[in-house]
């Protein structure tokens, strides 16, 4: 008895305290359940080649505005190509910041990130930022 009480304690606090870290980036993600990544990162932040953030078009919205180098422009042409009429997300810090659906292949490379936090897309600019300037 003893055995299996100290077999259950062990698996409760394994699985209870592992958790999936996620690389921010491009994901592949289902619509249900909501917002459930399927898959490795299509792209991840090391991928960006060029993010700006507009604060000025709308004033109560940023959005940041990206495009990846130019070796992984195919990668993402070929990815959106695959799910269109499915969605893919922007992760970041573990969290699924937006998930839209993909209406056809993207062959430029560009890509927006947005969300009604202001503030959060400001820290992810700034995130995206300081990891570029360590590259």
């Amino acid at each position: 008895m003893k055995l299996i009480t100290t077999i259950f304690i062990f698996l409760v606090l394994f699985y209870g305290c592992s958790s999936i870290h996620w690389i921010n980036g491009w994901y592949p993600v289902a619509d249900v359940p909501e917002n459930r990544i399927e898959g490795k990162a299509i792209v991840t932040v090391q991928d960006f080649d060029v993010v700006t953030l507009d604060t000025l078009s709308c004033p109560d919205i940023a959005v940041i505005e990206g495009k990846l180098k130019v070796d992984k422009v195919q990668k993402w042409a070929d990815a959106t190509e695959n799910r269109i009429g499915k969605r893919i997300g922007f992760v970041f810090n573990d969290s699924v910041i937006m998930a839209p659906t993909v209406n056809c292949r993207i062959e430029s490379g560009s890509f927006t990130i947005n969300s009604p936090d202001k503030a959060l897309i400001i820290e992810i600019y700034k995130s995206l930022n300081s990891n570029k300037k360590r590259i």
